[in-house]
């Protein structure tokens, strides 16, 4: 890759809004440029008399993205921070009732409201499609961050209670039980309690420890609020160009300044006796502590003992000491960002990986931790590996290759103006939310933490010594925490034997008598938390004028030859394709956006080759996509280049790569590269390259296949991708491209492939080659160019110049787009009786889907109103959330829509029992269906309201508005088919709702109509088994363990594919 500074043109524009010095009581503190996109402005403000600080950023995007950052700083694992969360949104002050935060925000051109907690913060998010809606609703969210209600009712629901049955539930301790035991967390907790005393509130466990949050008390959590939400600990960050900030301002100012007032807390910038979390407490002064190596270990709970986890982590630096800590993340990244980078080469892209992947990452804390996790380590290495690790560390001081180092460099400042691009609120917020948090008050760390320009400039000039001088410094020499994570079999059986005992305990305790009165406790809160909001105050909040969204604009064309049409696109980019005059045999899109760079993606259906099985083709493609970029290469040239320079040079020359399936389609592979604009040429030949002239070794295919054979247990400690992986192969044929790429397929694939690869490698590559034949027909490539194509000088001509040699066809055999609805199997095509239940080892929660037929068209009549139907069911604190997770049912609980399966279905995630979660859905929906319930009109019009933002988030960056342009074209739709959709629900009414609800979403719960998948605990199985046969399911008990069917499970054999993504189709 040649240099390229990450300055850009002087004639970037500026976003021209100007930033007021002043506003009510508001100081402007700071106010910038980003030094790599200068059109981007950033400032500070500070009130006076209150202390709140306020950030806004000028990023282009149609919405208006609000942070709410609280400092959480506490010293136990009580969970006070993430159970207050939680109880913020049940209501406030002047809004003192449940759910009327999400409702007033579905009016305002938002999808409802969230939050976060972490070791350090919370924070609140809230994004409306536009500047009206966003103020509309700002003072409502800071009435419930200031002054919540915190009531006994809403912690029964929301945070903890004993139901009836003896069973824990609350949606909080629903959410840390699906936690708490995953190999992960567990050995982040290890590796807390090893570094920090009990002074260190780094050392807390913030979401609550179960044990701990059934001891937790209300009146502890109200205590928390009123030492930490007060106004000098609170950061409000803005992004979005299209909110003025003065009149963001002016709405703090009119409009929560006064309250803050009146509550007495207009005490300055700082209130006598503040003690700042994390900067002026005992955290500040107990430092994290490593004098020497240390090794724990951990075990987390996995039936089949076969692989562990390994974590090393050192004491980085300063908060402040910018130039080190990016020094560190380019490092880590130079010894392990790709298949030729020392630490893969040496661990991973072996005949037997030592793990299938490493990262480093370091923490936002004062100071940094630097973290190395090493994922899939073989159970006989987790002793042994740690050493081996540490010399190879060891090794690379002397031996940093320094134009390697260039390449990393080079691709990362490209990375930094392509976040710009593709998520600049998120990636402007961590900046901001971390500065609040340790950062001087007079703003000279944010500042400062914006010139990374400078920074890139300084590590520029590092020499192979000072790159290896850092190296040694912060991970050689320095003392390092080494955390062993354990699978443990006996683990797995004392939690199931403790969830049961629980239980039992539970009963003993409180007898039938005692647990009747908990129940009827919980209903009685429940009753309370859910007293009507009273109309008259939602009507105060207008929806806002949809034609104030600023959509992002996506200029589209269509090359010459077999992608040309009577009706193509008459715009200025057209005329520039057409100017160049190629007719080509590939049906290439254009899509012109505003961006630095240039992405190419190939989209490919794979089409059937004769004398070879279909699905036994199909099946190769996990092996496939994972070596794709790592086999050797013939360049057109004639050049040969081996898998190591394949890579070297794809770094060098690429800002990234990729190949997957399910994007944008399921049935889809697509193969992408992105590149600086003036490679646009080099990018095409790589791809050429790439598709026709690499050479399947033997030898690379195998380590592809067992790093992903390694992999494999890992992902079955995933309950939600477990339950997710059963129900897509219960639906699809095994012909489908997708269903290889299956969890529960490749588990079974991957070890009998690496048995014939061994006996047969020349028929295995020969198997390769069929499948590569059957991928790459033109007739069946969509390509897909986006980005600044005015500036392209052959915007079609270089696919002649570059690409391979195609042979012309004619416009007729130009292949449909496949979609997954045409791969159905026969519980696809008709979901009836059947439940596969997966029992899970390292969980305690349930993940289910209940599946139903659906629509199978984007433009199907019932489309429009299921649409609205689907946003009143699942808007915040409408019927699902009362229903479900405002009962302590479930973390989550949605109806979704895969339209182009042409399904929809119930998902519930993290429950403590997905049965009862199942039936209260079942209840509801028989109420609404009978008129029992209704649906009021407001109801309707918030949930209207809600799908502009919906419309709008999906195209919320110029890469987001130019992929939803050409996936509408791939479906046939109008380019600006999202808006055309949201349109076509204004006019829909109740009637419509309970037609389409009677039609469509009731079948999900009856059993002659539905299928299921679920995942849960050990513990739960057979009580989940015997609940739903009752309802007329036929039941399939299934563990990772079984080779067979599990004695007492019914026989069969079910098939499917997975769509790797639960995005919903719209």
């Amino acid at each position: 890759m040649s240099p390229m500074d990450i300055d850009p043109s002087p004639s970037s524009p500026n976003s021209g809004i100007d930033i007021p010095k002043a506003a009510g009581d508001f100081k402007l503190v700071v106010e910038d440029s980003l030094e790599f996109a200068p059109e981007i402005q950033i400032a500070k403000w500070q009130s006076e008399s209150t202390g709140l600080k306020v950030v806004w950023a000028s990023n282009e995007s149609p919405l208006v993205q609000g942070y709410a950052s609280i400092v959480s700083e506490i010293f136990d694992d009580s969970g006070r921070p993430h159970t207050l969360e939680h109880l913020i949104f049940l209501g406030s002050e002047k809004y003192p009732y449940k759910g009327i935060l999400d409702t007033i925000a579905n009016r305002s051109f938002a999808a409802g409201t969230n939050a976060w907690t972490a070791t350090t913060d919370t924070t609140y998010t809230v994004a409306t499609a536009g500047e009206e809606g966003f103020l509309s609703i700002l003072p409502v969210y800071f009435d419930h961050i200031l002054y919540p209600t915190i009531t006994d009712a809403g912690f029964v629901t929301e945070v903890y209670h004993i139901n009836g049955k003896g069973e824990d539930g609350g949606v909080v301790f629903s959410e840390m039980s699906g936690r708490e035991n995953g190999s992960s967390d567990l050995m982040h907790l290890r590796q807390q309690r090893a570094l920090f005393t009990k002074e260190n509130a780094l050392r807390s466990e913030t979401g609550g420890l179960m044990e701990a949050l059934r001891r937790l008390k209300v009146e502890e959590i109200r205590d928390f609020h009123a030492q930490r939400y007060v106004p000098q600990n609170i950061t409000l960050i803005v992004t979005g160009r299209s909110l003025n900030p003065t009149n963001l301002l002016n709405t703090l100012t009119e409009k929560v300044l006064p309250s803050i007032v009146a509550h007495g807390q207009a005490k300055g910038r700082k209130p006598a006796g503040w003690v700042r979390p994390f900067v002026e407490s005992t955290t500040a002064s107990n430092p994290p502590k490593l004098t020497e190596d240390r090794t724990e270990m951990v075990e987390f709970p996995e039936k089949t003992e076969d692989v562990g986890e390994l974590m090393l982590s050192w004491i980085g630096v300063p908060h402040d000491d910018f130039l080190n800590d990016l020094a560190l993340e380019v490092i880590g990244l130079y010894l392990t960002d790709s298949a030729v980078s020392p630490l893969s080469k040496e661990f991973i892209e072996v005949d037997e990986p030592s793990c299938t992947d490493v990262t480093f990452y370091a923490s936002s804390e004062n100071p940094s931790i630097i973290t190395s996790y090493l994922s899939s380590v073989p159970v006989a290495e987790l002793e042994t590996l740690p050493g081996r690790f540490r010399k190879a560390l060891a090794s690379a001081v002397d031996e940093i290759d320094m134009d390697r180092m260039k390449t990393v460099l080079e691709r990362q400042k490209l990375q930094v103006l392509e976040s710009m691009e593709t998520d600049a609120s998120d990636t402007i917020t961590n900046v901001v939310v971390s500065d609040g948090i340790w950062g001087r008050a007079d703003g000279s760390d944010l500042k400062s933490s914006l010139k990374v320009n400078t920074l890139y400039k300084v590590l520029d000039g590092w020499s192979a010594k000072q790159w290896g001088e850092v190296l040694k410094k912060f991970m050689v020499d320095a003392p390092a925490l080494t955390i062993i994570g354990k699978p443990s079999a006996a683990l797995a059986d004392k939690i199931k034997a403790d969830a049961k005992a629980i239980i039992e305990a539970n009963k003993a305790k409180f007898g039938e008598k005692g647990l009747a009165e908990l129940q009827k406790k919980i209903e009685e809160a429940q009753a309370e938390n859910d007293k009507p909001v009273p109309p008259e105050i939602i009507r105060q909040f207008p929806v806002p004028d949809v034609n104030g969204i600023e959509w992002i604009k996506v200029e589209s064309a269509r090359s010459g030859g077999v992608a040309s049409a009577a009706d193509k696109p008459k715009n200025r980019v057209q005329e520039h394709i057409d100017a160049d005059g190629a007719q080509l045999p590939l049906f290439v899109q254009y899509d012109h956006i505003n961006s630095a760079f240039i992405q190419i993606g190939i989209v490919l259906f794979p089409q059937n080759v004769p004398g070879f099985d279909p699905a036994e083709l199909r099946a190769l493609l996990p092996v496939y996509l994972d070596s794709f970029f790592t086999l050797p290469v013939t360049r057109a040239d004639g050049t040969k280049l081996d898998f190591e320079e394949v890579v070297k040079q794809l770094d060098a020359e690429t800002l990234s790569y990729s190949i997957n399936i399910n994007s944008p389609l399921q049935e889809a592979v697509t193969l992408r590269l992105k590149v600086s604009k003036d490679k646009y040429t080099t990018a095409i030949a790589w791809l050429s390259d790439l598709l026709y002239n690499s050479s399947f070794s033997a030898e690379r295919l195998k380590i592809s296949a067992t790093k992903a054979l390694q992999g494999i247990p890992s992902e079955k400690r995933d309950g939600s991708e477990v339950s997710y992986a059963a129900y897509r192969k219960m639906i699809s044929e095994e012909v489908s491209t997708n269903v290889a790429l299956n969890l529960l397929n490749r588990e079974q694939f991957l070890p009998a492939f690496l048995e014939r690869l061994k006996a047969e490698p020349e028929a295995v590559v020969k198997q390769f080659e069929a499948f590569r034949q059957g991928l790459t027909d033109p007739r069946a490539i969509r390509v897909q160019v986006k980005g600044d194509i005015l500036s392209l000088p052959k915007p079609s001509s270089a696919w002649l110049e570059q690409f391979k040699p195609i042979q012309p066809f004619p416009k007729e055999q130009l292949a449909p787009v496949k979609l997954s609805k045409e791969v159905m199997g026969p519980l696809g095509r008709q979901p009836a009786k059947k439940v596969v239940l997966f029992g899970v080892s390292s969980i305690e929660s349930c993940f289910a889907y209940h599946v139903a037929k659906g629509p199978d068209s984007w433009t199907h009549p019932d489309q429009p109103a299921l649409t609205v139907a689907r946003a009143v069911l699942n808007a915040m604190e409408s019927f699902l959330w009362k229903f479900i997770r405002g009962a302590g049912l479930a973390y989550g609980a949605s109806i979704s829509q895969d339209l182009e399966s042409g399904l929809i279905y119930y998902r519930v995630y993290k429950s403590p029992d997905s049965h009862a979660a199942f039936v209260a859905a079942r209840n509801l929906i028989e109420q609404l269906v009978s008129g029992k319930l209704e649906i009021d009109d407001l109801t309707i019009e918030s949930a209207k309201s809600s799908l502009a933002y919906n419309t709008a988030s999906k195209e919320s960056t110029i890469n987001a508005a130019a992929n939803a342009s050409f996936t509408n074209m791939l479906l046939g739709l109008p380019p600006n088919y999202g808006r055309i959709a949201l349109a076509a629900t204004k006019d829909i009414t109740a009637e419509d709702i309970l037609r389409v609800i009677k039609k469509w979403i009731a079948p999900i719960f009856a059993a002659d109509s539905s299928i299921a998948s679920i995942a849960s605990g050990l513990a739960k199985m057979d009580e989940l088994a015997a609940n739903f046969e009752k309802l007329g399911y036929e039941v399939e008990r299934r563990t990772f363990e079984d080779t067979g069917d599990e004695s007492g499970s019914e026989s069969g054999s079910y098939t499917g594919s997975e769509s790797g993504s639960e995005d919903e189709s719209e």
